[in-house]
């Protein structure tokens, strides 16, 4: 896995490869660190490694399968991991999760893997997605486009790819081609 995303063609490929490519990215943020260095908030924020994984994976989840259902309201895969189902996404909730980083990778891993799969089954990037109801979403917005959820998805997990690069560089320098060369030799 290099730092550069892939190449692909045409407008779903692209937004897919994108995705995929910084959720790797968050993933590599964690190699060779220990619970204690996952769980650290090294920062002036109370962000931490873990935290910033379980998250990142419940985003991908959650808006891809939103976009996977569009134009219907979203509905849960009967076949999903129970752990999976109730996604409830809130990053104050998951910074303060005291699972071990070897969990917390099981985790992310199958939310890599669902998301992947709600991506293959995006059939339309135009299709109205009902907006869910939420404090923060305007009364007047009642759908978006998949498109624009997906973009979203995307935006949500880069920005956090970007915080959890800056935790790791505060833990022990290392930058995100190191990482990624050894997140590579890992897997070789």
């Amino acid at each position: 896995m290099g730092f550069l995303t892939p190449n692909a063609s045409g407008e779903l490929e692209v937004i897919k490869t994108f995705a995929l490519q910084q959720l790797a990215q968050i993933r590599t943020t964690v190699v060779g660190l220990n619970d204690e260095q996952a769980h650290a908030t090294p920062t002036a924020s109370a962000l931490n490694l873990t935290g910033l994984l379980l998250h990142a994976g419940e985003v991908g989840v959650h808006w891809s399968a939103r976009a996977a259902s569009a134009p219907h309201p979203l509905k849960v895969p009967e076949d999903l991991p129970e752990d999976l189902q109730k996604v409830e996404y809130l990053l104050e909730r998951l910074l303060k999760d005291s699972r071990s980083l070897s969990d917390t990778l099981v985790f992310f891993d199958r939310c890599v893997q669902v998301t992947e799969a709600n991506l293959d089954a995006v059939s339309d990037l135009s299709a109205a997605v009902p907006v869910p109801p939420a404090p923060w979403i305007p009364k007047e917005i009642t759908h978006w486009e998949a498109r624009w959820c997906l973009m979203h998805l995307c935006t949500e997990i880069a920005r956090h790819a970007g915080h959890a690069d800056i935790i790791r560089e505060t833990l022990d320098g290392k930058g995100s081609f190191e990482l990624n060369d050894l997140a590579d030799a890992e897997t070789a």
